[in-house]
């Protein structure tokens, strides 16, 4: 199958942020702080637990990764009613369309070649025409090379 092509992202740190309760603003609160600072955004998704509680996951280039330590370390009270895990030597690999929604179970097939090939998936997201992982950097070249093994680039 003929995808338009692959994006890689290398030199990221993952944060999953779960707040207490989820609820209008959590997200916003969350993400506010990385506004404030002008630290872009790499990787973003949000969803619930079963349990009600919200779960934020960003990545950012590991130049900011220092600024957000010392802000934690500064800030204990700020942050003590969330759970923070930080994840580092993280990549993201995309692959993208055009068309993807017109092409079934990309997302799919995706994700299985990762698998069968040993890459842990540390988070997913996706759009109309892409399909982005997380995934450990030293994993990359696997990944990437399970991928083309499936999936044809222009």
């Amino acid at each position: 199958m003929q995808i338009g092509g692959l994006l890689e992202n290398t030199g990221l740190t993952l944060y999953r942020v779960a707040t207490l309760k989820d609820e209008p603003g959590a997200a916003g609160s969350i993400l506010k702080f990385y506004a404030q600072r002008n630290i872009n955004l790499e990787y973003i998704t949000e969803s619930s637990t079963m349990d009600g509680s919200a779960v934020i996951a960003v990545c950012i280039k590991d130049e900011f990764v220092e600024e957000v330590e010392r802000f934690m370390a500064e800030n204990k009270t700020a942050i003590e009613t969330l759970k923070i895990v930080k994840v580092e030597e993280v990549s993201t690999l995309s692959i993208y369309g055009p068309h993807f929604r017109e092409k079934n179970s990309i997302a799919a097939r995706y994700c299985t070649l990762l698998g069968a090939a040993g890459v842990n998936i540390l988070g997913i997201s996706s759009s109309i025409s892409s399909v982005c992982c997380i995934i450990k950097t030293n994993q990359i070249d696997l990944a990437k090379a399970a991928i083309l093994k499936r999936f044809e680039l222009p």
